[in-house]
């Protein structure tokens, strides 16, 4: 959908929000203070304060209706997003929710994911970081790229205790999974759908990917244990592919 900014500042209200927003930052602290870049910072955020702009459009859409290149919409993005984001809140259920319209795909032993809103993508980052993995953006910014069993690491974080551990109960009870933590089993699930898409070339094996995640990022433990394949299941069983894990 492609953004409108003038057609939006029609509205009498939205012009006026706009208006009074513009002047109340740009007479702070004194007329004429503020950089280019500061300006350029407050107009970005005026627009989306006045509802002529919205921060979750797709960064080429808001490029194209300011006439400016996407790597700078992503900085004027990010700098909006610090400044109007406390510091103390916690960025997760907006990762999950990030991450549950994403696509997956498996390249080699690379798992590549988008996230297109950079203050989350610079979120997920540093959590990697935290945990010693450094992931792989050199192709595009929005993309991630990292070993699955990193991956496993950051869904450990993020992933609801009590689904974790519904999860694998419902493995040992209903698929005679050998009892195994919540990790081995994601990493073995991730890495056996992963060979698939690689092998196969096929969009339902990363629909299983993304609906495997989703399960476990909505707490549907049902729709995550459901999108595994009966094969991979036996490969799961199998003591060489539970020890892999």
């Amino acid at each position: 959908m492609s953004v409108d900014i003038l057609a939006s500042l029609s509205n009498p209200q939205a012009a006026a929000k706009f208006a009074s927003s513009f002047l109340s930052g740009y007479l702070s602290p004194a007329f004429g203070a503020r950089t280019k870049t500061e300006i350029d910072a407050l107009v970005f955020s005026c627009l989306i304060e006045a509802g002529a702009l919205d921060p979750a459009a797709e960064i080429y859409e808001i490029a194209r209706a300011l006439e400016v290149t996407p790597a700078r919409v992503r900085r004027l993005l990010i700098s909006w997003e610090l400044r109007s984001t406390p510091t103390q809140k916690d960025l997760r259920e907006a990762i999950v929710a990030a991450l549950k319209k994403t696509r997956f795909s498996n390249d080699g032993n690379l798992l590549t994911f988008g996230v297109e809103d950079p203050l989350l993508k610079e979120d997920i980052v540093a959590r990697l970081k935290r945990r010693g993995v450094f992931a792989d953006s050199s192709f595009a910014k929005e993309l991630v790229k990292l070993p699955a069993d990193a991956f496993v690491e950051f869904l450990d974080e993020i992933v609801d205790a009590d689904t974790k551990r519904e999860v694998t109960e419902t493995l040992v009870k209903d698929k005679q999974i050998a009892d195994a933590s919540f990790k081995a089993f994601a990493k073995g699930v991730l890495v056996a759908l992963g060979e698939k898409v690689a092998n196969d070339a096929g969009g339902k094996i990363a629909g299983r990917i993304g609906d495997f995640l989703d399960g476990l990022l909505t707490k549907n433990v049902a729709k995550a244990v459901g999108a595994v394949t009966d094969e991979i299941f036996a490969k799961l069983r199998a003591p060489r592919g539970v020890a892999g894990a």
